[in-house]
């Protein structure tokens, strides 16, 4: 999202939007009376920056008994570890903004969540009180985040569909293509895709339980919005003293709900304070905002 990449530099990012008064009815036109008019006022929606980085070391001793370069492995998988790390600081950030499982505290979308005081199994009731809460935009939301536990819950009931690479891509004549092309068309076998009425399914264990309460979060396409004000940065180093290779990344960026305001005091939040529930605050309208969050049980 373009508005969220803080290239100017800051440790907050302010996106402006409108708050038009759009309520009421028509009103009667007449030769002897003026229109009412409603107030459009400016807003302003606040992500944080997260200022990030990491490093690593490897002596080569270590290389040399294990008979390979430990520097190439960890450069093979910086990618999925940064990613992974991201996801963490966004699950913090939407614990912050829907608090405790269990309910009894006040949030930022507090309207937008469901089950705080007596979760059960994950069935299409959770799903229905979802969209209910978006009320007639709720037939948008697309995607549903659980933990492992909940989702094979659900595999254990044959209530998980799979979308088939064929599937995926039927074409208007009836054919069906492959989902990779190219020369790695079918490099990884057959892709299936999860979904659960209707809904892509996204499976992360991160989604902790708070004892047997699970996480489940909805969404609807551009709820959670992302920017970068730096993007990442690789760097290398050799300390010929100690015979060692070094390798560090920062980043720098920003993951925002659509909707809320950081409104917290800390510079470069660590993720508790992300997590803090007094640090948000709701800004658009509830219907507008995308995201919802039930709290459901699993037999695993």
């Amino acid at each position: 999202m373009a508005e969220l990449n803080a290239t100017e530099g800051g440790d907050v990012v302010n996106v402006p939007f409108w708050k038009a008064n759009l309520t009421g009815d028509f009103e009667v036109l007449s030769d002897s009376s003026s229109l009412s008019p409603g107030k459009i006022e400016g807003a302003k929606q606040t992500g944080v920056i997260l200022h990030r980085g990491r490093a690593w070391e490897a002596r080569d001793l270590a290389s040399i008994a294990a008979g390979s370069d430990p520097m190439a492995a960890i450069g093979a998988k910086v990618a999925l570890y940064v990613n992974h790390q991201k996801q963490k600081d966004l699950i913090k950030i939407l614990e912050g903004t829907f608090g405790a499982l269990t309910g009894g505290d006040t949030v930022a979308f507090s309207s937008l969540r469901f089950d705080t005081s007596g979760a059960t199994a994950l069935g299409p009731r959770q799903v229905a009180k979802a969209r209910s809460l978006l009320g007639d935009q709720g037939d948008k939301l697309s995607a549903v985040a659980m933990h492992s536990a909940v989702y094979y819950d659900l595999v254990e009931r044959k209530a998980i569909d799979y979308v088939t690479a064929a599937e995926a891509r039927q074409t208007a004549l009836g054919t069906a293509e492959d989902a990779f092309g190219g020369s790695i068309a079918a490099a990884y076998g057959e892709v299936n895709v999860p979904t659960y009425m209707g809904m892509r399914v996204i499976v992360s264990d991160d989604l902790a339980p708070t004892s047997t309460n699970y996480p489940i979060y909805f969404f609807t396409p551009g709820s959670i919005g992302s920017g970068e004000q730096l993007a990442m940065q690789t760097e290398t180093d050799r300390d010929i003293l100690s015979k060692s290779d070094a390798m560090s990344i920062d980043l720098h960026y920003c993951y925002h709900p659509m909707g809320a305001r950081w409104k917290g005091a800390s510079v470069n939040p660590d993720r508790d304070t992300l997590a803090t529930v007094g640090n948000w605050e709701q800004v658009y309208e509830t219907k507008n905002i995308g995201i919802v969050r039930g709290t459901v049980t699993s037999n695993f």
